[in-house]
């Protein structure tokens, strides 16, 4: 096996003929190029995706349960808190209102917290961006843009009376999340409940560790089995399920550019066995076997591919680190979810990017090799 390695790589680079060095070159870059695109991509999208999801996490409960008796969530309240792995458990109150500006009405959503509480105060005052009052609601602050809201804001409850109340501003938050800054009111709990009869009061927890909130909702299930329990994964399934096929998708769409840069080594190892024809036959005259000639010329294809997908990760990690210590690129924050464009390397997955280039590049190299080794000896010598 040391002669077939010994050969392939004087082959390879050692070659008579310049410019068939010159295509190696060019070969070995291809894959360069394409391998660095594609975990440069792959690296951006996992960024945008771990600023929603960690921009959801933030403001949404990982778990949360519902009953008909609402005293009874005032005791699991008291029960889940002290469960391992509760950072935090709240009521909330979701209710909706019917804002008047000028000639226009406008449906808002309404969200009680427990503001009192001092574990809701600390998680709710790291949003607000001003406060002016002791009293009434914060609005988000894409809605105070669209509407101009001065110091009073005026609705109508969710009520059969249709009896139009003000309330005054007490400042204006922001989440980052684009229908929570438009659309919604936020309020103490119990202000938000006595707006109107017609209202959903609902327990919440945060957990140390997010992912395990499926986990936890099948616990609390058999404890209280006539609670409904939501997990924010099933809440954002829809979204998971997207993000799942994008990345799917692009990767698929990615690795045609590795595809296309490894028609550059097979190519090369063409010209290379047309090349080689006279010594393919001296070889074969003095015993080489197919199977020895075939791994000479399959080994020179490997041997681009390696050397291609080393520096394409090289390069594409190398330009992730640049993005990620200098963030150059702005994106608008409203639609991303973060202001500079993210980037999050994963390496699992860059291996498994390093290994398919590799394996494209071996395959790339099969026809040409195969190609060597059905030369007859007699035939080939005639290149003498």
């Amino acid at each position: 096996m040391l002669t077939e390695i010994f050969l392939a790589f004087r082959y390879l680079f050692r070659g008579k003929a310049r410019h068939v060095s010159f295509i190696g070159i060019i070969s070995a870059i291809g894959i360069v190029l394409g391998v660095a695109t594609v975990i440069v991509a792959v690296s951006i999208v996992n960024g945008i995706d771990g600023a929603l999801l960690e921009r959801i996490m933030q403001f949404q409960y990982h778990i949360t349960l519902d009953t008909r008796d609402s005293d009874q969530l005032y005791l699991m309240q008291k029960e889940l808190s002290k469960e391992e792995g509760v950072e935090d458990s709240s009521l909330s109150v979701r209710t909706q209102v019917f804002a008047q500006i000028g000639d226009t009405i406008v449906p808002l959503v309404v969200r009680g917290f427990q503001l009192d509480d001092p574990g809701q105060e600390q998680f709710f005052s790291q949003y607000i961006k001003e406060e002016f009052n002791d009293s009434g609601f914060f609005l988000g602050k894409g809605l105070s843009r669209r509407f101009f809201f001065k110091d009073k804001i005026e609705f109508y409850p969710l009520d059969e009376r249709l009896t139009l109340e003000k309330e005054p501003i007490r400042g204006y938050f922001e989440t980052g999340l684009y229908d929570v800054d438009n659309y919604y009111l936020i309020s103490d709990l119990e202000k938000a409940k006595n707006l109107s009869p017609h209202y959903h009061l609902f327990l919440g927890l945060r957990l140390s560790e997010p992912f395990a909130a499926d986990r936890l909702a099948d616990e609390i299930a058999r404890r209280y089995p006539q609670s409904i329990i939501t997990t924010w994964t099933e809440t954002n399934q829809q979204l998971f399920a997207t993000l799942r096929l994008q990345k799917i998708a692009l990767f698929i769409i990615l690795s045609l550019i590795i595809i296309v840069a490894s028609f550059n080594i097979f190519a090369t190892l063409t010209i290379k066995v047309v090349e080689k024809t006279k010594d393919i036959g001296i070889l074969k005259s003095i015993g080489f076997t197919s199977r020895r000639i075939l791994s000479i010329f399959t080994l020179q294809g490997l041997v681009l591919g390696v050397i291609g997908t080393l520096g394409g990760v090289t390069l594409g990690l190398g330009i992730c680190f640049f993005l990620e210590k200098h963030p150059i690129i702005s994106l608008p924050e409203e639609i991303f979810f973060t202001p500079y464009l993210p980037v999050s390397v994963d390496y699992g997955e860059v291996i498994l990017i390093g290994v398919v280039a590799i394996f494209i590049s071996f395959l790339s190299s099969i026809w040409p090799a195969r190609r060597a080794c059905r030369f007859c000896p007699t035939e080939a010598l005639r290149y003498e």
